[in-house]
């Protein structure tokens, strides 16, 4: 009803702007007709008419005024989009009242687009945000092209994007045409664009072209980008980063500053002013978003580039966002390579000491999976002492302090609950606000390093060994070899008495010793190459077993032996484990009282000596031999491969000193497990297989 309240008091404005013309010509007139008793009525009457001619036309001049502003501001709504009708016709005395019904009607129109368009904003915000939370091209330009057709209704669509590695824009075409939808790729370089596209790549300002004749859409090289279309009107809008200065171009550093554009047109340049602007880090443009009408019926207006710049600026914020996201995940991959190709093993703890990253290095290391390694506590893998508590860690001490530590020895864990040692630097981890928030442990395996200076400390004994046997060996054997032969040449008299006989016998029995040490002394100095065979550990225990038959008898000492079912053979010297085997058999049954017992048990090394290093894919069996004897004190326990060390009655102190020389020559290891009191163990660890040149 408020509308026909405002159209009645149209016609009452109406009325009262008529009743004060009708006064005007009624005093006019009134005025005339007094004057004719002075003037002669052929003068007032023309005067009268001419009068009422001039307020006519006057009046009428004044109405085609308004109309024609009426008209001009309908014809400007109607080119903003909305559905305002052909200019109105007729001059009657009604047309104010047409022309309201027309802009009501065309009002009620509006209203119907309005609603439209709020529709399409509520389609745009469910494609913003799938747009922004999009990481996958193909499904960025999907979502684009199904709001763009489906909810604004465009039936000609291009999505193009810069490549900046090809030099090149990659253009996505979609035409919806009445019989069928053409999806097609279109490749081109900067020199194919011209007109307006060029203008607003480089401007990076969105242009509506009215007029498809004037300004005609730019050929690709020889290919048009919306074949045998139906436009009369079309948009660009580019697409571009959120950088403020669009053009680099007028920077001072710019390197291609003061060469020509050849593809500017009527002098003007910006960003894009040669292909290696293209691959350029500062350049704003991202690509752009070409819509026509083509196949539609109405051209565009300034609402579809205010709708398309809308949605370009999402598009804008999600490939920039993208972008930034390739560059960060290049950045960490090539972060992660440089970590996991690191020799040296790296952990990163939080605060509370928990492993947050390892490298392969360290994974290998430990022989931890990174999903096992990751949240577990650094105390437990990383410790000064694996034979105490560590409460003071020194990673925890770092932690604490925010002081770094360098070149701290310690000891890792290995998943087989042995341990390595290991040289280490610890670094406190700061963020930006200059805090604490965790720390890098950065550590070297220190095991061929120790290894290394356990054999050269044996190479040292052999080098005195060595030049003990060069220099006095044949010295000694010369003189004991005429000693054994007078002593046996007296032997052979008939006039000895019993006690000489048996004087005579010592004498011998000391030569064959000294003897026997002096072979053992070239063994050591000059130890033969090894002759690698495959080896029966059950046969090498049988074998020594019988070598060491009579002690074994004499003391009726109880034997026993323990062997896994998976025991396999070894590739190792025969003769020189046998001969291991044989001496440390011997060592137990003369360590026992009589009535002892001595127990052999051999399998597969699965962990548990802190001593050992275990290395992957070289696996070791472990013979152990354990006696039920007095032990051996902690003070003797440091000697007992040092050689001539001996607490044995006529014992040489070379026994133990070769058979740890061999089974260094194996690459092996031999340990020594004893108390006072609670008997002594010896445990052998050998290759499995023949350790090869380099390994």
């Amino acid at each position: 009803m408020t509308w026909r309240l405002y159209v009645y008091k149209l016609h009452l404005g109406d009325f009262m702007k008529n009743f004060e013309h009708i006064r005007s010509l009624v005093i006019v007139f009134s005025a005339l007709i007094v004057a004719t008793a002075f003037i002669p009525f052929w003068i007032t009457l023309p005067v009268g008419l001419a009068f009422t001619a001039i307020v006519y036309l006057r009046k009428k001049n004044d109405l085609e005024e308004k109309i024609e502003e009426i008209q001009h501001r309908l014809g400007r709504l109607r080119s903003e989009g909305l559905f305002i009708e052909g200019r109105v016709k007729g001059t009657e005395d009604d047309i104010f009242y047409q022309m309201i019904l027309t802009l009501l009607t065309d009002l009620e129109r509006s209203l119907y687009k309005l609603v439209e368009k709020n529709i399409q904003l509520l389609s745009l915000k469910e494609i913003g945000r799938t747009i922004i939370s999009s990481m996958d091209e193909e499904k960025l330009i999907s979502s684009v092209f199904d709001y763009l057709i489906r909810g604004v209704g465009y039936r000609e669509i291009a999505f193009i994007l810069l490549r900046k590695g090809k030099k090149q824009f990659q253009g996505f075409v979609n035409i919806e045409k009445a019989s069928r939808v053409i999806k097609r790729d279109v490749n081109f370089e900067l020199g194919d664009i011209s007109g307006a596209l060029f203008r607003s790549f480089v401007t990076g300002k969105p242009f509506l072209i009215k007029d498809v004749k004037m300004h005609p859409m730019t050929e690709l090289g020889s290919e048009q980008l919306f074949p045998e279309s139906t436009m009369t009107s079309y948009l660009c809008v580019p697409l571009t980063t959120s950088a403020e200065d669009t053009k680099c171009y007028e920077a001072n550093e710019c390197p291609l500053k003061g060469e020509v554009n050849a593809n500017a047109e009527h002098g003007e340049s910006g960003f894009l002013s040669s292909d290696e602007c293209l691959i350029c880090p500062h350049i704003p443009l991202l690509g752009a978003l070409i819509v026509t009408d083509g196949y539609r019926a109405t051209p565009l207006t300034n609402i579809d580039q205010v709708t398309l710049e809308t949605v370009g600026s999402l598009v804008s914020s999600n490939i920039e966002n993208w972008i930034l996201y390739q560059e960060l995940r290049q950045e960490e991959i090539f972060r992660e390579n440089v970590i996991e190709g690191m020799i040296n093993g790296i952990f990163a703890v939080d605060l509370e000491g928990r492993v947050t990253l390892a490298n392969r290095s360290a994974r290998d290391m430990s022989r931890f999976e990174l999903e096992e390694i990751v949240g577990s506590d650094v105390r437990e893998l990383i410790v000064e002492d694996p034979q105490s508590s560590d409460a003071d860690n020194p990673v925890l001490h770092v932690l604490k302090t925010g002081r770094a530590l360098i070149f701290r020895d310690a000891y890792l864990r290995h998943k087989d609950d042995t341990y390595i040692p290991i040289r280490m630097n610890i670094s406190p981890l700061t963020g930006e606000s200059e805090k604490t928030q965790g720390a890098i442990i950065e550590f070297l395996d220190m095991s061929e390093l120790k290894r290394m200076e356990e054999e050269i400390r044996h190479l040292d004994r052999l080098a005195v060994l060595g030049r003990f046997t060069s220099s006095v060996a044949h010295e000694i054997r010369n003189p004991l070899t005429g000693i054994a032969a007078g002593i046996q040449y007296l032997n052979r008299g008939n006039d000895l008495s019993d006690d000489q006989r048996e004087n005579i016998s010592f004498i011998l029995n000391e030569v064959d010793r000294l003897n026997r040490i002096i072979t053992d002394l070239f063994k050591i100095a000059k130890p033969r190459q090894l002759l690698y065979q495959k080896v029966d550990i059950r046969e090498l225990v049988e074998r020594g077993h019988k070598s060491n038959q009579e002690i074994f008898n004499i003391k009726e000492i109880d034997f026993d032996t323990s062997f896994d079912d998976d025991l396999p053979v070894i590739e190792v010297d025969h003769d020189q484990i046998l001969q291991v085997v044989i001496n440390l058999m011997k060592n137990s049954a003369e360590a026992v009282e009589t009535g002892g017992k001595v127990i052999v048990r051999a399998g597969v090394y699965k962990g548990g000596d802190q001593e050992v290093i275990r290395e992957r894919d070289h696996e070791l069996v472990c013979l152990e031999f354990s006696d039920d004897g007095p032990g051996i004190d902690s003070s003797d326990r440091q000697r007992v491969f040092e050689p001539f060390f001996s607490r044995k009655k006529g014992g040489t102190g070379l026994g133990l000193f070769v058979t740890h020389s061999i089974i260094q020559h194996h690459q092996g290891k031999v340990t020594l497990m004893s108390e006072e009191g609670n008997g002594t163990t010896f445990r052998v660890y050998l290759p499995i297989a023949m350790l090869r040149k380099g390994e």
